[in-house]
């Protein structure tokens, strides 16, 4: 029988209904066979609107984002739409992203200049790098060869890509560099008005604090800034970001610190990267996204669009987290006391600590951690997940962007509160600053760090969180609110198990830490019951933790 005649002869127009393509799709590796329900909820609701320009979707942590955006993108291409782009943040999650298309058997690539993504046969996939720079492959001004296009464009982990998108698209000029002494210059009058004392700091390479150049005195001396800013060379050859702010720098924000100065256009000028302006399928894919204006002002999204974002009918797939912040059930307890009871239980399971700075990592060394860095950080991540014991792993800045399942990650620990670390960081953190004295940001990065080790509703962690302001934050009202309907259940268990446990010795609270380590049956009935009225609770904004 010649079965390719008959297909031949068949209708042979490509599937475009998302969940007939998933069932056609002829590779699928062995675990692959179906599609769960919650992502059918999410495909189904985006094929309805397929049509729409500008889509956001809210999916769990680990609930399946990345199939969602690759079967969307390989529908968009069968309808016609072409060619198809997929954005994450970094090359890491580059690598997972062509992984699981290897496992669903959708051709892929990561040189969007690769003939086979112009013909709308395989899907691109870059970093958010790659995306948004001064010089992208995606933009007119680009000068030695055409833009490449692009028809449809999925965006995964929005509010990471965010975050590279400002990073990308504005200028950081180290003290080392002859600009800055130049530019301090330049308005040294004017920040000795503006800010006399943080003047002197800035010239002694002394403090933590930073100064604003006035507006008015960027005007006046615009031509002047203009004229240094021309002869800037940046310390790495790679960056950009030069190029894409000097038509909005009039009206740029220029912060000094002793380190370093930035200067950041008022919103990202993504109009220069052109294909991406022009695309006709723009897919916003996140988990956690505090504030989802961001999607208008940074990424140019339709706001009526924006303001229905696509999201799951329930909240099923929950995995049980156990949260501990031993500082707040016993004041008297110190963080070096909690690191070293963390540091024994490491002996036996995999355990990931994620620390704000990579000055922070020090405060661990005494356990002799494995140090994960973004040059062996895809090495790192694999052994944990080959069910090999690794035992203590430290993270510097690692909020989003790492998936550690079951055996991989059982202890999971925050130590200290993601902070802003550029002056202009700190600026935009003091302006959005809300009455509990922690921006959206903040929340955003702990409620994902908080799902790194947890990935399915069958999964299960013990969570740590270690520093008296980070376990303030997360029992107080103001802030509470702010996390996703999921971890607020879990929050309030915790405070729930703090005021049982209040004032009790450190060695009280590890029992109970143990209990979770070795199912005791009391506590997951326990977990379970805290979650149990999530079942059919709607996405509100934030994440809920789950996976494929």
């Amino acid at each position: 029988m010649d079965f390719d005649k008959l297909l031949r002869d068949a209708d042979d127009s490509p599937p475009t209904n998302p969940r007939e393509l998933y069932e056609q799709l002829p590779f699928k590796a062995k675990d692959y066979g179906y599609i769960r329900d919650a992502q059918t909820q999410i495909l189904s609701k985006w094929d309805d609107r397929r049509e729409q320009r500008d889509i956001v979707i809210k999916v769990n942590t680990g609930g399946g984002k990345t199939i969602d955006g690759l079967v969307i993108l390989q529908s968009y291409l069968n309808e016609g739409i072409q060619p198809a782009l997929y954005v994450a943040p970094n090359k890491f999650l580059v690598e997972q992203v062509v992984k699981e298309a290897g496992n669903l058997g959708i051709p892929v690539v990561t040189d969007p200049e690769a003939p086979a993504y112009f013909a709308g046969e395989a899907i691109a996939v870059v970093n958010g790098a790659k995306l948004f720079n001064g010089h992208t492959v995606f933009s007119d001004n680009r000068p030695s060869a055409p833009r490449v296009p692009i028809g449809a464009v999925v965006v995964d982990d929005a509010h990471a890509v965010l975050a590279i998108l400002k990073d990308q698209l504005s200028v950081t000029i180290e003290r080392s560099n002859p600009t800055f002494t130049e530019l301090l210059d330049l308005f040294e009058e004017d920040l000795k008005i503006q800010a006399p004392d943080v003047l002197l700091d800035i010239r002694e390479e002394t403090g933590g604090g930073f100064a604003r150049v006035p507006f008015w005195a960027l005007s006046n001396k615009l031509d002047q800034m203009r004229t240094i800013f021309r002869q800037y060379k940046p310390d790495n050859e790679f960056d950009y970001g030069a190029d894409a702010i000097r038509d909005s720098l009039a009206l740029c924000r220029i912060v000094f610190t002793p380190l370093a100065l930035t200067i950041v256009p008022p919103v990202p000028p993504v109009g220069r990267v052109h294909s991406f302006a022009d695309a006709q399928r723009r897919v916003f894919l996140t988990a956690t996204l505090a504030n989802d204006s961001a999607l208008i002002t940074d990424f140019d999204a339709d706001p009526a669009l924006v303001s229905e974002p696509i999201q799951p009918l329930t909240a099923g797939d929950i995995g049980e987290r156990m949260i501990l912040a031993p500082q707040e059930i016993n004041s008297t307890i110190t963080e070096d006391n909690v690191r070293a009871e963390i540091a024994k239980l490491s002996e036996k399971h995999n355990t990931l600590v994620i620390v704000p700075s990579e000055r922070a990592i020090a405060k661990w060394s005494a356990y002799s951690p494995t140090v994960a860095t973004k040059d062996n950080l895809t090495k790192v991540v694999a052994t944990m997940r080959s069910k090999n014991h690794v035992g203590l792993v430290i993270a510097a800045n690692r909020y989003d962007g790492i998936d550690l399942p079951d055996d991989a990650c059982r202890i999971l620990v925050i130590d200290g509160l993601p902070q802003a670390f550029s002056g202009d960081e700190r600026l935009e953190s003091l302006m959005q600053r809300t009455v509990g004295g922690v921006d959206d940001r903040q929340v955003q990065r702990l409620e994902q760090g908080m799902g790194r080790a947890v990935r399915s509703n069958e999964d299960h962690c013990l969570v740590f969180l270690i520093g008296r302001r980070l376990a303030q934050l997360t029992v107080d009202p103001r802030t509470l609110e702010r996390f996703s309907p999921a971890t607020q259940a879990q929050l309030k268990a915790s405070r729930v198990m703090a005021k049982d446990l209040d004032n009790q010795p450190l060695s009280k609270i590890m029992e109970t830490a143990w209990q979770s380590l070795t199912r005791d049956s009391s506590w997951v009935k326990y977990a379970k019951s805290q979650l149990r009225s999530l079942g059919h609770v709607s996405f509100i904004g934030g994440a809920m933790s789950g996976s494929r």
